[in-house]
């Protein structure tokens, strides 16, 4: 299996972060999540500027040492936030420009400015393993002038982003940028990626990939919700998950990069992804699902609920809070040893997850990142040669 090298340990591929949005796992503790299988997380930039100060974490010696994780940690760049929040309000003085993000923080009522430089600087303050640059994303129906425009300031955002984090690291020249021989540059800098926009346009896409390319990252994502409408020209796919464009994307990116679909998503979908070349995920929906009481569990398991599948990797969901299993005393998943098929019965948990008790909420989250966790040990990535991913 391939592996990449960080300052705090091994990333093996395909890897699966669940998002510590605030600094925490909903529900669970960051050992309750390595007891889960997990070994790498993903935080987010804005949230934690907001709520706890990049400069104080910094101080206090890193966000390693502040949540206790010796694991690898990845930052988004704080732009998906601003974005939702502007996209989203009515108020003119939330604004996206060629300079940066402005935008009144809704939190404490200050005007704020988010821009490529104060990205890198926050997450170099808060010491991740992995940092992103500030993207542009393509939200809501827009004329192709508009989308055009996005992918436009998303490259300039990009190239000002490498130029702070080369700055901020002493990398005295773009020759020290590069991967070493061996791959052990992650451990003496972060590694950096860069996000492909250009929403459902495929010709928009394969604009921006280009343009990123050429600027030379460590890693590149996949950015906007990678959902579609309608049946598309390739196949006759379902409405949703959008397979045809993550697959399209894929094939535009070097197979010596890192290769990260930003919020995929359903074990299926994951599935896919790294059949076309993909490394990296995250999502909130195990975790999320689990506070709601849908439960991933192996095939067999559910009590008469449909199988997902995708090749031969097949799965079932509980709806735990239905009626069925009010008085269901088989374990979540009798194939499970996590605590909480070890320790609860379906009926008590349902109970507790109709409560809101928070040992509810606990136990499912633990369940679901450990099904995730086994779930990503049965993909293998196609075989590719990371140990130089410059070359």
């Amino acid at each position: 299996m391939n592996k990449v090298l960080t300052k705090h340990g091994l990333i093996e591929l395909p890897a699966f972060m669940p998002d510590a949005t605030y600094g925490s796992i909903k529900a669970i503790s960051f050992n309750d999540a390595k007891e889960s299988g997990v070994n790498e997380i993903v935080t987010t930039t804005l949230h934690i500027e907001e709520k706890i100060g990049s400069i104080y974490i910094k101080e206090i010696g890193g966000i390693n040492k502040f949540f206790k994780w010796d694991r690898p940690i990845l930052t988004d760049s704080g732009g998906w936030q601003v974005f939702s929040l502007i996209n989203n309000s009515k108020n003119n003085k939330n604004i996206i420009s060629s300079l940066g993000c402005s935008f009144i923080n809704p939190i404490n009522g200050k005007s704020s400015l988010l821009t490529p430089e104060s990205s890198q600087i926050i997450q170099n303050n808060i010491g991740s393993d992995i940092v992103t640059v500030l993207d542009n994303p393509i939200l809501g129906d827009v004329s192709y002038s508009e989308r055009k425009e996005c992918v436009r300031i998303n490259t300039n955002w990009a190239e000002r982003s490498k130029k702070k984090f080369i700055e901020i690291n002493n990398l005295v020249n773009m020759e020290s940028f590069k991967f070493d021989s061996n791959y052990t540059v992650g451990e003496k800098r972060p590694l950096i990626g860069s996000v492909i926009q250009g929403g459902n346009d495929f010709e928009l896409r394969k604009l921006s990939a280009q343009q990123l390319i050429e600027l030379d990252f460590d890693m590149y994502n996949f950015g906007g919700m990678p959902l579609h409408t309608k049946e598309t020209w390739r196949t006759e796919s379902k409405k949703g998950f959008y397979h045809e464009m993550l697959h399209f994307v894929s094939e535009l990116i070097p197979n010596n990069k890192i290769k990260y679909a930003m919020g995929v998503g359903q074990p299926e979908d994951i599935a896919y992804c790294v059949d076309f070349g993909w490394h990296m995920f995250d999502t909130v929906l195990p975790t999320r699902n689990a506070r709601h009481g849908y439960i991933y569990v192996s095939q067999g398991q559910s009590k008469g609920e449909p199988t997902r599948s995708y090749k031969n990797l097949s799965y079932d969901i509980l709806h735990l809070k239905a009626e069925r299993y009010k008085l269901d005393q088989r374990p979540l998943d009798e194939t499970c040893e996590c605590i909480c098929c070890k320790t609860v019965t379906r009926a008590y948990l349902r109970h507790l997850l109709r409560i809101n008790e928070l040992a509810g909420l606990r136990l499912a989250t633990i369940h679901n990142l450990n099904f995730y966790s086994k779930w990503m040990k049965k993909l293998v990535v196609p075989t590719v040669n990371l140990t130089q991913l410059a070359k």
